[in-house]
């Protein structure tokens, strides 16, 4: 396999990867794969007789997560409708401890974007109940 082909087949793996939409994204109101939300670890791609051999380390966002099995059996059966790929593992790494950082920097920015245009219907939407009413007023 060539330099190039193996950064071929790791981008497709990759973009495979982030047509899976994490749920935790769309209940945040910024649907994501899991590429964007810091979900996939390592990714070994090895030439072998039958073709290419692809392994896949997958993370979940916290450890009582349930997501991790759909993911993992979701990604077996994506990448390997990969043209050439001959076998995939995809494994969960359940001790992985996952932090927000670990998102990519675009999808931080769409995700504070949200949360800020959502913040600011909600201050809006506060106001205009207390309008005309006492500062303190509940009714």
């Amino acid at each position: 396999m060539q330099p190039d082909q193996k950064f071929d087949l790791e981008e497709m793996i990759r973009e495979r990867l982030e047509a899976i939409v994490d749920p935790c994204s769309t209940a945040s109101g910024a649907p994501t794969g899991l590429v964007s939300m810091g979900l996939v670890g390592d990714v070994q791609i090895k030439a072998s007789e039958a073709g290419v051999d692809v392994r896949v380390t997958l993370r979940i966002t916290e450890p009582g997560c349930m997501m991790g099995a759909l993911f993992q059996l979701t990604a077996q059966k994506h990448l390997s409708e990969l043209p050439g790929v001959s076998s995939v593992e995809v494994e969960m790494d359940y001790a992985h401890v996952w932090d927000p950082e670990q998102m990519s920097p675009e999808y931080r920015r769409r995700l504070a974007t949200i949360r800020a245009q959502r913040e600011a219907l909600n201050a809006k939407h506060l106001c205009g109940r207390n309008q005309g009413r006492g500062r303190d007023s509940n009714v």
